[in-house]
């Protein structure tokens, strides 16, 4: 009898299309598939770490359907608006200098995604977790990779989704962090540092497929050209440090934009229905019936 493989879950960024995860996650569950680790960028991080800690993933999923997450966070639906309204900021800040660097106290749309996260991970740390976890952030300053395993699980999860642009950086041990999409959109490799040796990836990240119409459309269209490449190369490597026992998801959300967040109940059918479309190829991956 063949001994069962540690199962690594990898929860990529996307913004609202990550509440895919979420489905992901019911699916998994209803399927049987066990979960030794899971890592998470941005979005991937919040579901991940809800399910580390053993959170009802149904019960989440009504109560996320019935939050009005864009106000909550005082942010709108648009992402070409919050990137006007980021341009608008930079200008006031230039003059009069950043409420992030001031270190009095940390902004108030960290005030509010922490309040949120603080929910959501119900205030508990990274030791209280049932399945190991780890959140994936990047560090302003010198572009590295940042691993978070300790402390907080909102914190980490705020740094981790701390959009730019959008969200203020978050300080940690005297780094600025910012959303670990940047440089680790689908954290695979993380999950195989972990230990894992199989991985589920799960990507819902921006599609290539936007119409591109104005100079910032096309500014936005060649960041996500950049971060598609750069996820490619490193589904590949980490294809090879498993030995090929690596399945990459893609739930099919390229319609929500980042920050959609009201499409919260077919962002999560979409994620079933993914696992459900490649169930058996998911299961005879990790070696179960």
């Amino acid at each position: 009898m063949l001994q069962r493989r540690k199962i690594g879950l990898a929860l990529g960024g996307g913004g609202a299309r990550g509440f895919a995860h979420l489905g992901v996650l019911i699916a998994l569950s209803e399927n049987g598939i066990p979960i030794d680790f899971i890592s998470g960028t941005s979005m991937g991080a919040v579901v991940g770490a809800a399910r580390a800690i053993g959170t009802d993933l149904d019960h989440l999923s009504r109560l996320l359907s019935c939050l009005d997450i864009n106000e909550l966070l005082q942010v709108s639906d648009s992402t070409i608006r919050e990137v006007q309204k980021a341009i608008g900021r930079g200008l006031i800040e230039y003059v009069r200098g950043s409420d992030w660097h001031a270190n009095e106290s940390f902004p108030q749309d960290l005030a509010r995604i922490y309040e949120l996260f603080s929910l959501l991970t119900a205030n508990k740390d990274f030791s209280d977790t049932v399945i190991p976890f780890a959140a994936v952030a990047a560090d302003l300053e010198t572009g590295d990779r940042v691993v978070l395993t300790r402390g907080k699980l909102y914190k980490a999860v705020a740094a981790s989704a701390a959009v730019p642009g959008t969200f203020s950086p978050v300080e940690h041990q005297g780094r600025y962090l910012i959303d670990g999409g940047v440089i680790d959109k689908v954290p695979a490799s993380v999950t195989i540092d972990m230990g894992a040796e199989v991985v589920i990836a799960v990507d819902t990240g921006a599609p290539l497929t936007r119409s591109v119409n104005t100079t910032l459309d096309s500014l936005l269209q060649s960041q996500r050209i950049t971060s598609h490449e750069l996820t490619r190369l490193q589904m590949e490597h980490a294809h090879q440090r498993v030995d090929g026992r690596l399945i990459l998801l893609h739930p099919k959300v390229d319609w929500i934009t980042m920050l959609a967040f009201k499409h919260v109940t077919e962002a999560i059918a979409a994620g079933k229905e993914e696992v459900y479309d490649h169930i058996n190829e998911i299961k005879k991956l990790c070696g179960l019936p």
